[in-house]
């Protein structure tokens, strides 16, 4: 039997982040997006079963450094989306949408951080 592995991404952010159609593109491309989390309920030991998270820009600096700092501790690499809804009003590298670019650009970009602390 033929296993497919799905790599696991948390979303922390706001309720309305992952639509239907964003969680259909990412599972489409082999990707389970778990979430989204409010940030302040993930706690370090959950961050042990992701692959990876993707964070809100919008948290402000305090909860971005205890998230962040949870996240190095367990070497779970991490990125910051822009939602789609503001995209047209706010900037960002990161858009988490059902568009393949984007969900390429992401993945790639977690990838490449590879394992342990670099931030």
């Amino acid at each position: 039997m033929q296993t497919v592995n799905r790599l696991t991404i948390a979303i922390i952010g706001m309720t309305d982040t992952v639509t239907p159609e964003i969680r259909m593109a990412w599972f489409h491309a082999q990707i389970a997006l778990d979430g989204p989390y409010s940030a302040s309920v993930i706690k370090s030991e959950d961050a042990l079963r992701f692959s990876a998270a993707i964070i809100d820009v919008r948290y402000e600096a305090d909860v971005m450094l205890r998230l962040t700092d949870q996240l190095d501790e367990h070497a779970v690499p991490y990125l910051f989306f822009v939602p789609e809804a503001i995209l047209n009003s706010e900037t960002g590298p990161f858009v988490l949408s059902g568009r393949s670019e984007d969900i390429e650009n992401t993945v790639s970009a977690l990838m490449a951080q590879g394992g342990g602390i670099r931030h």
